[in-house]
């Protein structure tokens, strides 16, 4: 093949893969959402009815207690609600969109194993106790799905400028929030299979 022709081919392919992603279906919006719901379901399953005790309970002095895992979650639906609104409110940027990395670049970090250090702002305080977490954190997640529910907007083209190029458009924006709350999860499970978890 001549080597024009083959260099044509080649920027088509990858243009096309680059731009793939910025679509933005009904089906995408649909499963965005299911994952909200399925999140939302598993946190209460694991929490609803805990006792007194089982939400305090830590697994060391410098470990979170369930309760305090859900106020942190709390506050990263508080972020998620401020970003979606920001880049809302930036408008459609195509320029900046083409620039975004995919999905799984964005959320690969929210998947790990390995510890993440939390934010000061983030950490909580241990002031909201038991169940009142759950409300809060059931209230502010309906919240968030109803948001996307109604948005006729295309989440492919609202995009979060990042520190050295690491953007994140809106649809990312939520599909890292549900990640965290997966791996949050994951948190909570651990804890509730400590031998010393309240009975």
């Amino acid at each position: 093949m001549e080597p024009k022709l083959l260099f044509f081919l080649c920027f088509v392919l990858l243009w096309k893969g680059a731009n793939a992603q910025k679509s933005w279906s009904i089906e995408e919006k649909n499963l965005l959402v299911k994952q909200y719901i399925r999140t939302k379901s598993e946190v209460n399953s694991e929490t609803a009815s805990l006792t007194s005790a089982q939400w305090s309970f830590k697994e060391g002095p410098d470990k979170w207690s369930i309760a305090q895992v859900i106020e942190h979650l709390n506050m990263w639906s508080l972020l998620t609600q401020h970003d979606a609104r920001y880049v809302i409110m930036l408008g459609e940027n195509p320029e900046l969109s083409n620039m975004v990395a995919s999905d799984s670049v964005n959320t690969s970090f929210i998947y790990e194993t390995n510890p993440h250090v939390s934010p000061d702002h983030t950490i909580p305080m241990g002031l909201v106790k038991d169940e009142a977490n759950l409300k809060i954190f059931n209230s502010k997640y309906d919240e968030i799905i109803m948001a996307i529910e109604k948005s006729k907007l295309n989440f492919r083209k609202f995009v979060r400028p990042g520190i050295n190029g690491r953007h994140r458009d809106l649809a990312q924006i939520y599909i890292v929030h549900y990640g965290h709350v997966d791996r949050h999860l994951r948190q909570i499970r651990r804890i509730k299979a400590n031998p010393n978890f309240p009975k």
